[in-house]
């Protein structure tokens, strides 16, 4: 498992937010505070067994009608349909855990991408950031409202793979619910179990990858080196069977161009256990190999391809086969009506996609633009730093 995801994908209700508050609504209405506790709890089971039973409704309609019942025999302060409107209006009204800011500004300051997935409304989650001044930190808040299934339901944790536009492999999910947790993992997500109060996790949910008494914690570990399969040790768990992490591979990520020793131009390439090598076409080179050219070419097609097949497997679309050819030039400036640049020439692609299989039209034009959200396509279009130092000859490589 990488110790940097894509994207940090928090849950909302009890993980960012502090639900203590809603007792308090509660008492205001005449209700005593621990309904809060049995209202909440009834109202995640309802959204379950929609989500298990294939249906869906929206968190205020199924808490809004539960509220109803619960009250229903409860002398209360004010009519029945203030009480319930005065205790649903109290989720944005509710504030963050202390360790939540701190938190968020530790993960986006390592350049993780963050985004928040709720249960609940997309509204009470801008609320909740927006007065603590953190909803910019955030790049996108997501319901599952919009996935039509609630977590821990796979649609819900797919949906957030998509909407980020990465393998739902590269998310990471953050939550304080072991259900949460067990959903998420089975749907290939990482996982961190957010236990502020040093319980056990059930023994019969999928374990999470990272346990952390608070978020910062994480980022911290997720700044270190990969953790092992069994996770950081639990609270409970004795110092001296905490599972030492796992060394980080020197060599992954790392790709090692060096000269062939042929003459020429022809390089030798090593990325990890692969080998390739790289040529000027003749008369220049030897034509050993793909040129430089050629291998950016090579990586933003097969980008592409893998990209464009991710998505029309989650949309059990039938694609058969999918085909990028590409060609890059070098053109006038002049001759390109849609580019900020000018005067002299710039750097052109033409790619052509091939979809086989049994696709509408709307189907292959949707391709087409997830085509545009590769992850080679989107750094190309970004803007590149690459930074340059010189190794003393004869140091280790």
């Amino acid at each position: 498992m990488s110790s940097t995801p894509a994207v940090i994908v928090c849950d909302v209700n009890e993980t960012l937010s502090d639900m203590s508050g809603m007792k308090a609504r509660f008492v205001q209405v005449g209700a005593p505070a621990h309904l809060a506790s049995v209202w909440f709890a009834a109202l995640l089971r309802d959204g379950f067994a929609l989500a298990a039973a294939g249906g869906a409704a929206p968190f205020a309609v199924i808490g809004s009608e539960l509220l109803r019942e619960v009250l229903r025999d409860v002398a209360l302060l004010r009519s029945p349909a203030d009480a319930v409107e005065h205790i649903m209006a109290g989720f944005g009204l509710l504030k963050l855990h202390a360790d939540v800011p701190e938190g968020v500004r530790a993960l986006t300051s390592t350049g993780m991408r963050l985004v928040t997935l709720s249960n609940g409304s997309a509204g009470v989650a801008r609320s909740l950031l927006a007065a603590a001044g953190l909803e910019g930190e955030f790049e996108a808040l997501l319901s599952v409202e919009d996935a039509g299934a609630w977590k821990p339901g796979r649609p819900a944790y797919d949906y957030a793979a998509e909407a980020c536009e990465v393998r739902p492999a590269q998310l990471l999910l953050v939550a304080v619910h072991p259900w949460d947790i067990h959903g998420a993992a089975q749907a290939g997500l990482a996982t961190a179990w957010l236990n502020r109060g040093g319980d056990t996790y059930p023994s019969y949910f999928t374990a999470p990858d990272y346990t952390v008494g608070r978020l910062a914690e994480l980022a911290t570990l997720l700044a270190g080196a990969p953790a092992s399969p069994s996770g950081n040790a639990a609270p409970e768990a004795a110092p001296e069977a905490a599972a030492e992490p796992a060394e980080a591979d020197p060599a992954e990520g790392l790709v090692v161009v060096t000269e062939a020793g042929k003459g020429g131009y022809a390089q030798q390439i090593t990325v990890g256990q692969h080998r390739l090598t790289a040529d000027e076409p003749r008369p220049v080179g030897t034509d050993t190999g793909p040129s430089p050219y050629d291998l950016v070419l090579a990586g933003l097609g097969a980008c592409t391809s893998m990209t464009v097949r991710m998505y029309a497997e989650r949309k059990n679309w039938s694609l058969e086969k999918v085909t990028v050819t590409l060609r890059h030039s070098r053109i006038h400036a002049t001759d390109c009506a849609d580019c900020e640049t000018a005067v002299g020439h710039i750097d052109h692609v033409e790619r052509v996609l091939r979809f086989d299989g049994d696709l509408d039209k709307q189907q292959r034009q949707r391709l087409s633009e997830i085509a545009d959200r590769c992850p080679v396509h989107r750094t190309l279009h970004s803007e590149i730093i690459v930074h340059t130092t010189v190794a003393e000859a004869g140091a280790p490589e």
